[in-house]
């Protein structure tokens, strides 16, 4: 057991975790900002390009300003999550993040570039209610162009 959780529990909590960090990517690349902001928890931190965002309507508010034709897609690996408790979770992982930039977005394949960069990721988790959200999300660019 730990922290009075049994392995059972903390193989669960690991996999739902783990389900929040691809689906939050997911969300992002596919624009899909409305289901992406939901998932921060009413006081989550989103330490996103040198500013704050905190809660689900400052997070999508940011995501409302990205141009239409800024295509990513993230490529999330090395994924490591620690369970605290049945309340807090934590992740460690890395990102590899492609773009295009266009007036509009492609609507079929382009050119491939060198990814944008490569990060290094923490991120907290809380259970409110039942439901597992975002308590903070921060990268640090390891790699970039």
């Amino acid at each position: 057991m730990k922290n009075n959780i049994d392995e059972n529990a903390t193989h669960f909590i690991r996999s739902k975790i783990e389900k929040l960090i691809y689906d939050f990517f997911y969300y992002l690349d596919e624009r899909r900002y409305r289901q992406l902001s939901d998932m921060f928890a009413p006081d989550g931190v989103w330490h996103r390009q040198g500013k704050e965002l905190r809660g689900p309507d400052t997070v999508m508010n940011a995501m409302n300003e990205r141009p239409a034709g800024f295509t990513t897609r993230h490529l999330i690996t090395n994924v490591s999550v620690d369970v605290a408790d049945a309340f807090t979770a934590s992740a460690l992982f890395y990102m590899t993040v492609f773009v295009h930039e266009g007036a509009e977005a492609p609507k079929a394949a382009v050119a491939i570039n060198l990814p944008m960069h490569v990060s290094s990721f923490e991120q907290k988790f809380v259970n409110r209610s039942g439901q597992w959200l975002i308590g903070e999300l921060k990268g640090v660019a390891t790699f970039h162009r």
